[in-house]
């Protein structure tokens, strides 16, 4: 029998409520709600309360049916429409639950007001923490998501030709992850010359590539909720300037040094400064100005942050990207990306074939 590992996830969640001593949790948003129930929706047609013994859904009719594959776990509540918060409250005064939770780093300020008006008491991020370390399921659709992007990406280079405009491979890069399996494109970046200096330039529908320059792309897919992240550079042509050679090679390592690092126990900060040591020390510190990289799942940018200051430490079944990158502006920027999930020992690449 296949398991459900979005039953998991809520069984965890309930039992990570009772040992922090809450007796109940709001959650307005879909972000949270997709990650315990596995369901798709979209902000405001839903909020759970969830307390340490039950879940529970309270959305309008027109949406009971989307939670019906939660059901077996979540208790539904059907309100009139528009009243699925106010439903949730006067569930929680009824029952009288006490000490209530959210997170207001995931809420409207609007919402959190009301939260607080009615009782509710602001949290640091339960979900948040959960979201870290992937399950079985979210490793599987992460992995997935990656091969998705780095086969649109063998698919497409070799179909860049001068003339072509950002906007063109843009396109041609959507269809490739599209028709590969891919629910969405969120993001999908192309750049030519000086516009590679642009860390996240918006593709150009007259900019055309010329015979000799930098192009990087920066793209990735969702993936039945999952994203990927990848980012490649290189020079279009024949004559590839010495010195561009020389920044991606300095790039390449310190993509790699920051790669050798990545192990359960490190911290996210460690990894940063794995790499942006190693572009320092070459003299393009100043220009490496942005983090290393990120958490990827339910979000693109999601946590931790591979930065300074940033003590988290990474577990097994983390997934992060490392993309160091220099960038020399109004004239051109390398940056390498991949994504890794952290093993036992070390990590392995997921933006792969």
């Amino acid at each position: 029998m296949k398991k459900n590992f979005s039953a998991q996830r809520m069984k965890d969640f309930r039992a990570k409520l009772k040992k922090a001593g809450w007796d109940g949790y709001v959650m307005p948003t879909a972000l949270e709600q997709r990650y315990v129930s596995g369901v798709e929706l979209s902000d405001g047609e839903a909020v759970f309360v969830v307390t340490p013994r039950q879940a529970y859904c309270f959305t309008k009719k027109l949406i009971v049916s989307k939670i019906q594959p939660a059901c077996d776990f979540i208790k539904v509540k059907a309100v009139p429409f528009g009243g699925m918060l106010d439903g949730a409250l006067d569930f929680i005064k009824q029952q009288k639950i006490k000490r209530v939770a959210f997170d207001p780093a995931v809420v409207s300020l609007s919402v959190g007001e009301q939260l607080e008006k009615a009782g509710c008491v602001r949290s640091k991020s339960l979900i948040g923490e959960m979201r870290l370390q992937k399950y079985e399921d979210e490793v599987a659709k992460l992995k997935k998501a990656c091969k998705i992007a780095a086969q649109a990406f063998e698919e497409v280079k070799p179909k860049i030709k001068t003339g072509m405009t950002e906007e063109d491979v843009r396109i041609l890069m959507a269809i490739a992850m599209h028709k590969r399996g891919a629910d969405s494109v969120p993001f999908n970046i192309v750049c030519f010359g000086e516009n590679t200096a642009d860390a996240h330039h918006t593709p150009s529908k007259t900019r055309k590539l010329k015979a000799e320059e930098a192009v990087l792309m920066d793209f990735g897919c969702f993936y039945e909720g999952y994203t990927s992240d990848m980012t490649r550079s290189w020079w279009h042509g024949k004559k590839e300037p010495a010195f561009y050679t020389k920044i991606w090679h300095i790039v390449d390592k310190a993509r790699v040094a920051g790669v050798k690092v990545l192990r359960p126990g490190v911290t996210a900060e460690d990894i940063d400064k794995a790499a942006r040591t190693l572009i320092t020390k070459e003299g393009y510190g100043k220009e490496f100005f942005h983090t290393t990289g990120h958490g990827i799942g339910l979000e693109v940018h999601d946590q931790p942050i591979l930065r300074s200051g940033c003590a988290v430490r990474l577990e097994e079944n983390f997934v992060v990207t490392v993309e160091p990158g220099i960038y020399f502006d109004g004239k051109w920027g390398i940056r390498l990306e991949d994504s890794f999930l952290v093993t036992k020992t070390g990590s392995k690449k997921l933006t792969q074939k």
